[in-house]
């Protein structure tokens, strides 16, 4: 699995599709979905409209997915105690993925910053 992390319009999805060679077909935008595609593109609104329910078996099913979530915990701590919450959750879950994924990249400008992983993508 490759995590991308990077701000709203830092060029994700399209690093990706350049890096993976695929068409925006090819993205999926819920886990379920992602089972059978390669790109799982939202994995921040996901969570923000799915609370507590994570990914499920998604990465057993399909380990070589690439999964791009935004950063949402920088900036201004939110007053409104759910928006604390969801910016937790995705921290977490984004932290596991990260444990778990053979490449973390994060995007800004649309320019890839390797965190994890080494040489060029599979």
């Amino acid at each position: 699995m490759i995590l991308l992390i990077g701000g709203t319009g830092q060029g994700k999805l399209a690093y990706a599709l350049k890096k993976t060679g695929l068409e925006p077909e090819a993205v999926a935008h819920d886990p379920a979905s992602a089972r059978t595609k390669p790109i799982f593109d939202g994995l921040a609104a996901w969570v923000r409209s799915h609370p507590d329910e994570g990914i499920g078996d998604l990465l057993e099913v399909n380990p070589g997915v690439v999964i791009l979530c935004d950063e949402v915990g920088c900036g201004v701590v939110p007053v409104d105690p759910a928006e604390r919450a969801w910016r937790e959750e995705v921290g977490r879950l984004c932290c596991d993925l990260a444990q778990k994924a053979e490449r973390v990249e994060r995007i800004f400008c649309g320019l890839g910053m390797v965190l994890k992983g080494e040489g060029t993508w599979k």
